[in-house]
């Protein structure tokens, strides 16, 4: 099975786990009358964040073990993992184009880049409880983040005045929907990293007996 596919079902069992709380969340802000738009963008943000998390190791509840492995040497065995390197750069470009399109207050560029920085350095840090002995804290990976997030928020600028873009943001004059706005982001972000943590692994355990119980039926 490969290494594609085994991301696809993890991710799609972390995203099961988080579009109950996503829905929740929506019936909670519906006085703030959000845009369609937006409301579907966001479950695309959790989508991106839940991949993330499900590609890079980042361990749960129930799979901590420290195990540090450092690599602070920019590029130092790019070629030898290289499939690796060019999938941590496609895994942000959809953050790149999402969070400029979300929210108007990370239209700057450097917003969109700090927020990488620190997203990427949290997952490095916590690649350090991984029980996987492949993880590695590794200032490359944080280098191909930002490349792919940032070709995202160039994407975003080719695109942003076309209609469908339109009404994405969430931005208004209503007082209380800027207070949202500003908050969102870390509401949409903490919440599938918390389900990841705590309950992702059941639900990928689950689906994963289904399909080797399916396999073992059908016939060779």
């Amino acid at each position: 099975m490969s290494d594609f596919t085994v991301l696809c079902v993890n991710t799609f069992a972390a995203y099961i786990g988080v579009i109950p709380f996503m829905v929740i969340l929506q019936i909670i802000f519906r006085k703030q009358k959000l845009p369609k738009r937006h409301q579907f963008g966001l479950y695309l943000y959790a989508l991106a964040i839940c991949s993330i998390l499900m590609s890079t190791d980042t361990p749960s509840l129930y799979q901590i073990n420290f195990d540090p492995q450092f690599n602070f040497i920019p590029f130092y065995g790019f070629m030898d993992d290289l499939n690796h390197y060019i999938q941590s750069f496609f895994l942000f470009m959809p953050l790149g184009l999402l969070l400029p399109t979300l929210w108007k207050q990370f239209q700057p560029p450097k917003k969109v880049f700090l927020y990488i920085l620190l997203f990427s350095a949290l997952i490095e840090v916590s690649q350090i409880f991984c029980l996987a002995t492949t993880a590695v804290t590794d200032i490359t990976d944080i280098i191909m983040n930002l490349l792919g997030a940032m070709v995202g928020y160039c994407l975003f600028l080719l695109i942003k005045n076309m209609h469908f873009m339109k009404r994405m943001h969430s931005q208004t004059n209503n007082p209380q929907r800027k207070k949202l706005a500003r908050q969102e982001i870390y509401i949409y972000f903490f919440t599938p990293w918390l389900v990841t943590f705590l309950v992702a692994p059941f639900i990928s355990n689950a689906i994963w007996d289904i399909i080797w119980d399916s396999a073992i039926g059908m016939p060779l």
